[in-house]
C-alpha cells in the first residue's frame, strides 16, 4: 500500500504499523501504544473525521511517535491531516492509481494557511492577518513622518 509522508515523499513499502480504530479511547491508546514508533489510525471512510480528533488528543497527551492515517482518504484532506498531527497517509493501490502522488502534492500546495494553530509550520489565517495589519501600521507611520 502506498504511503505519502508529510513532506510529500512517496514511501513504496508499508511496514509493520500498529493500527487502531478512529473511535478508540485516548486513555486505552496511550496505555497500550505510548511508546510505539508508528501508530496507524484507520479511517473507515474519507468523511469520518474522528481520526482527526483522536490525533489531536494523542499529540496533546504526549505521543511522539509517527501517526499514519490509513484508509480511503482523498488529496483534498492532505493538508488538514498533516496540520492536525499526522506524519503519513496510507491509501490503497487502487486509489493511488486513481489519485497519483502529483494530485496529493498539488492539493497540499493549494492550502497555505489554516484557521487554527496546529502542528504544521503553516501560518494561521489570523496570524497572517495580524502580520499584515502590523506591516500596514508601520507603513502608515513611515508615510506620516516629516
Amino acid at each position: 500500500m502506498p504511503i505519502i509522508d508529510k513532506e510529500g515523499n512517496f514511501l513504496a513499502v508499508a511496514d509493520n504499523v500498529e493500527t487502531i480504530s478512529n473511535s478508540a479511547a485516548i486513555a486505552d491508546v496511550m496505555a497500550q501504544f505510548a511508546n510505539a514508533e508508528i501508530l496507524g489510525i484507520i479511517f473507515p471512510t474519507h468523511h469520518d473525521g474522528r481520526g482527526y480528533s483522536l490525533t489531536k488528543k494523542l499529540r496533546r497527551a504526549g505521543f511522539n511517535g509517527k501517526l499514519r492515517a490509513i484508509g480511503p482518504l482523498i488529496p483534498d484532506q492532505f493538508s488538514d491531516l498533516i496540520a492536525c498531527g499526522f506524519d503519513e497517509i496510507e491509501i490503497s493501490d487502487e486509489q493511488f492509481l486513481r489519485q497519483p502522488l502529483v494530485q496529493w502534492l498539488a492539493a497540499k500546495e493549494i492550502s497555505q494557511h489554516s484557521y487554527q494553530n496546529n502542528n504544521s509550520t503553516k501560518t494561521s489565517i489570523f496570524q497572517s492577518r495580524r502580520q499584515k495589519i502590523a506591516a500596514n501600521r508601520h507603513l502608515n507611520l513611515v508615510r506620516e513622518l516629516p
